[in-house]
Formats: C-alpha cells, structure tokens, sequence
C-alpha cells in the first residue's frame, strides 16, 4: 500500500470526528439564539409589567382625551361622483376616441384643495354662499385604473399610487371620480351644482368640449354619406350581378344569389350610433353614470379617537418611566456634555 493511501485512510475518522463536533456547534449556538430570544422576550415582559402602572395611567388619560376630542369635533359624510368626459370606447379596437382628456378636469377639480380652507375664495369658485363653503370638508378627483387591459375601472386611484412605468397599470381615459365630504350632507346637491359651474367656467376646457362635439357632428355626416355609397355601390352591383346571372338561370337554371356588403355597412352603422348616442348623452363636459348620494352613517368613528390617542398616550408612558428610571444617568451625561 502506498504512502498516500495510507494517508488518506488515516484523515476520514478525523474528518467524521470534525464534521460531528461541527453540527453539535451549530446546534448549541442556535438553542443558545433560541434561548436569547425567550430571555430578551421575558425581560420585555417583565419590563413592562413592573412599568404597567405608567403605561395605564397615560393610556386611561388618551381614552379620555380621545374620547373629548371625539365629542367636540364635527361629524362629517361623504359620497362619491362618476362620470365620463364624453370619450367613445371602441370594443373591437380596444381604446377610446374623441372626448376631453380627462386629466385637465381632474386637475382643474383637485385645485379646490387648496382654497378648501377659505370658504371666501372657494364660495366664488363653487358660486355658491359663504357658509354653504364653510361646511365642505374636502373635495378630489381620481383616476379610475386598470388591470386587466380591459379599459374598465378595476379600482379607483384615491391614494395616488398610480406609478407610470408599471406596464400591469393603466389610466382608463374618459373615467373620473370625485370624493367629496362634508359637515352637512344636505348641502350635497349645491355642491355638485357648484362642482359643475367650476367645470364649465375653464374656457379652455370648455372649447375642447365644443371642438369634440363639433368632430362628431362631422363625423356623423361624413358616415351617412359612406353609409349610402356603399348602399348605391351594393345596390348597383347587385343589379349587375342579376343581370347576368338571370342569363346563367335560362340556361342552366341557377337562382341569382346576390352579394352584399354586410360588414362594411354594419361597421359604418355601429360608428355612426356610438357617435349619435355619445352626442345625445353628453350634453355637458362630464357625463354622470353615478350620482352624488347622502350617506346616513357619519365618517367619525369614535374607536379612531380612543385607540389612535390611547396608544401614543401609553407609549409616551413608556417612554416617562424609561426617562423616570434612568434620570441619574441621563442628567449625568447632559452635566458631563456641557462641563466639557
């Protein structure tokens, strides 16, 4: 036998033997992690529990200071509007056509945000009263998204999570949603009156609305003209086509059967009636499909006002007694630091 094999035979019960007292390592050292980690939960409890009286006392007084801030804040509702800006949705092609671009209504309505808190100026934007404003909460627009490449709304931006580059995303064109709230939900249909008398006052959104119209107008004319062409076409070429075929049945005795230009015709009608039923709708900038409505339950829960206060309270508890146990030192070091 020779010297290496030798060698060889001699270094596999030293490396079973490392193998093994490696595995007991690792084993120790994750019940000794496992261990740690009861023991720092333990102490956390143990902590806590002996700061308990801290933690409830500031905790008692946010319910209760949740709870009077709960009784002397306004209750306020809200309620939601849709609508379209007029745009056509092709179902063979996929895509909507014609309409106002939708963004410069939803930026023209999310601008109220920053007079919300001035009932003067947002009482001359709405047209309406002083104190009519003065119960608006908040009023925004949204982007309705969609998902599964359908055009269709799948859900509405309202957190504005709307990322561009995000290919599985898509802004449906045409598609808006206004959120408002308010103190009184009474003053709703002034409101959504106002809304509308906004809309309408921007010049610029307003020619784009006559320039739309306008092109359907035209576009339907310019349909019925290409509608009767390829009647007078079909008409023409049937007369042509029985004409010599009534030859052919004299002599073999085949019927005429004429052709006609059915896809070319039933394309050309279902342009026309999409534009005539976007032009009989759409008689304002904003088609509604979903009204403004009062919601009887009131948007100020009280259980937001306890625990949202509750908590910090209790955490801010915490947070004493910490202070409270380590004064000494940390007064120490504020000394030490400014001796220096």
């Amino acid at each position: 036998m020779s010297e290496s094999n030798i060698q060889q035979n001699v270094g596999k019960p030293n490396d079973e033997i490392d193998i093994f007292e490696f595995s007991i390592r690792i084993w120790k050292a994750l019940m000794n992690f496992l261990i740690g980690i009861r023991d720092f939960i333990i102490s956390i409890l143990i902590f806590l529990i002996r700061k308990s009286l801290w933690i409830i006392s500031f905790g008692i007084v946010g319910v209760l200071l949740g709870y009077f801030l709960y009784g002397i804040s306004r209750p306020f509702y809200t309620s939601a509007l849709e609508g379209s800006t007029g745009g056509i949705y092709d179902a063979e092609a996929k895509k909507y056509t014609s309409g106002v671009d939708n963004s410069l209504v939803i930026d023209h309505i999310n601008k109220l945000a920053q007079v919300i808190h001035k009932p003067l100026l947002l009482a001359n934007y709405l047209g309406l009263s002083v104190g009519q404003a003065e119960k608006i909460r908040s009023i925004n627009a949204y982007y309705g998204i969609d998902v599964n490449k359908d055009l269709k709304p799948d859900y509405v931006d309202e957190n504005r999570t709307y990322n561009p580059k995000d290919t599985t995303q898509i802004r449906v064109p045409s598609f808006i949603h206004i959120r408002v709230s308010v103190y009184d939900e009474q003053i709703l249909p002034e409101l959504r009156k106002g809304l509308f008398r906004y809309i309408n006052s921007n010049a610029y959104i307003q020619e784009l609305f006559k320039v739309d119209r306008r092109q359907k107008e035209e576009r339907v004319k310019e349909l019925e003209k290409e509608i009767n062409k390829v009647n007078d076409f079909q008409d023409a070429r049937t007369r042509k086509e029985s004409s010599i075929e009534k030859g052919a049945f004299l002599l073999y005795g085949n019927e005429a059967e004429p052709r006609l230009f059915y896809r070319d015709v039933l394309w050309l009608h279902n342009q026309k009636q999409m534009l005539e039923k976007s032009l009989e709708i759409s008689d304002e900038i904003i088609v509604v499909t979903q009204e403004l409505t009062p919601l009887e339950n009131e948007e100020r829960p009280v259980l937001i006002y306890i625990v949202t206060l509750g908590s910090l309270m209790a955490t801010l508890g915490l947070v004493c007694a910490l202070f409270w146990q380590y004064r000494k030192k940390i007064w120490k070091l504020i000394t030490e630091d400014s001796s220096k």
